[in-house]
């Protein structure tokens, strides 16, 4: 599989691909409702499942949601150097893809499938070690297949509609996991069983999703590239020294982590402060995301009016409001408020999760046309693990904040939280969401001088 672990390779596969066909570009989307379902389902339900099924206290969870996504910082760039460097009749990506995809949906169901042990501490380690050997499968699958747009186009704009289908699919993954899931554990009656049922049919669907790019792609990006003949260290220095792929990646751990913030609280949200329960959760996800899979066409009209660069502002100024805004829904407010609020926040949301993986390829591919190497992965995996970080941090924070808070933790019961842990709650879900991706902005419109200033080299060609 692996060929070619160093060196140059003769050729270049971006001309192949042109006029990519619609069905190719839907079924290269698909992968995303796998890696859109992963990366919900822990984000909203496994801090809660540690702390309010297994008995685990909101500090130890808090490390459980953290540590797995440190360790993607250090796997996730080897595993897009790897990839850059292998040479196989499969092309770089897609052996990895494949890898990736079988055993990240076997380990899932692991995660949430937990023995019962005698004390929370050893459950706490149990979940560890599954949550990160989930992440490093999901790494393997992950980091290839972002890294594919920039090979398998030269357009632009092919380039942004083929991250609206990534994207879309990623929404109905959101969904899927956002709302789906929690659906599952109530109907399989809570509990450890409930969400041993829920992770089966969630991971199921997950491996299915994931092998169907691969099948998709089997004609593209195969032949052979130039690729980056440098170490470990050296290609993350280099990556460091690219500013617009610095700055993008910031902008976006930054709202990521405002999101691992509102998506850790959610639940909590459901239970404490609205007094509901999964199906609560699972109608405020479907609120969030179906607006966000109907607004997502209105963007891509949008940002080839004025701009990717403009529109995400436009979007990220917009979710501000819209997250803070939840602020004023608490235990009174009527249903029809809130849930308005929620569509409104995934009618822009929808902007915050298009733009980055639409910006990043024309990144990537000025690089490639700057350096005349093509290290997609390299970047790609940088750019993986930034994401996971941001969402990891949203969790840790949301743990912290918990505990600080005097939350209790329980084992399968609802139990009274004391008035400074329902304050707690409702700061994680909304107000720290909306200062993170207020903190975004800065970075952001920094990004945007150094994207459109001829003197900087523009990206877009």
């Amino acid at each position: 599989m692996n060929k070619a672990m160093g060196g140059a390779v003769a050729s270049a596969p971006l001309a192949e691909a042109r006029g990519l066909s619609i069905g190719t570009m839907a079924a290269f989307g698909v992968g995303s409702l796998g890696t859109g379902v992963f990366s919900t389902v822990p984000s909203v339900l496994l801090l809660f499942f540690m702390t309010s099924v297994l008995g685990i206290s909101p500090a130890l969870a808090a490390l459980t949601v953290f540590i797995p996504k440190f360790w993607d910082v250090l796997i996730d760039p080897l595993i897009g150097m790897i990839s850059d460097r292998t040479q196989s009749r499969w092309g770089r990506r897609r052996p990895y893809m494949l890898i990736g995809g079988i055993t990240m949906s076997l380990f899932f169901v692991m995660l949430f499938s937990v023995p019962a042990f005698e004390t929370p501490l050893e459950s706490f380690l149990y979940v560890t070690a599954a949550y990160m050997a989930c992440a490093t499968a999901y790494a393997v699958f992950s980091v290839p297949y972002i890294a594919m747009p920039a090979e398998i186009s030269s357009s632009p704009e092919e380039r942004t509609t083929l991250m609206s289908f990534r994207m879309g699919f990623a929404m109905v993954g959101i969904l899927l996991g956002g709302a789906g899931a929690p659906f599952l554990v109530d109907l399989a009656g809570g509990g450890r069983a409930g969400y041993a049922v829920m992770a089966l049919t969630i991971g199921i669907v997950c491996g299915i999703a994931m092998l169907v790019p691969v099948v998709a792609t089997r004609r593209l990006g195969t032949a052979a590239s130039v690729s980056a003949d440098f170490q470990f260290w050296q290609g993350l220095r280099q990556a460091a020294a690219c500013k617009p792929f610095l700055l993008l990646l910031v902008t976006y751990l930054l709202q990521l982590a405002g999101l691992g913030c509102f998506s850790g609280a959610l639940p909590y949200y459901a239970v404490h402060i609205r007094e509901g329960s999964g199906m609560t959760v699972t109608l405020l996800f479907v609120a969030l995301n179906v607006s966000a899979i109907v607004a997502m066409p209105l963007w891509v009209r949008i940002s080839r009016s004025v701009g990717k660069v403009r529109a995400y502002l436009a979007s990220s100024v917009l979710l501000v409001l819209a997250t803070g805004g939840l602020w004023f829904c608490d235990s009174e407010t009527p249903d029809a408020f809130l849930y308005t609020q929620v569509c409104l926040m995934g009618l822009v949301f929808a902007g915050q999760q298009l733009f980055p993986f639409a910006l990043l390829p024309d990144v990537l591919d000025a690089d490639a046309r700057a350096t005349g190497i093509h290290r997609q992965g390299m970047f790609t995996g940088l750019w993986t693990a930034g994401e996971k970080l941001g969402l990891a941090l949203g969790g840790l924070v949301t743990g912290a904040v918990l505990s600080w808070t005097s939350f209790v933790a329980s084992s399968g019961t609802v139990v009274a939280q004391p008035e400074s842990a329902l304050t707690g709650i409702r700061l994680a879900f909304a107000i720290l969401p909306s200062l993170l991706v207020t903190a975004s902005l800065l970075l952001l419109v920094r990004f945007r001088s150094v994207y459109e200033t001829p003197s900087t080299g523009k990206i877009t060609p």
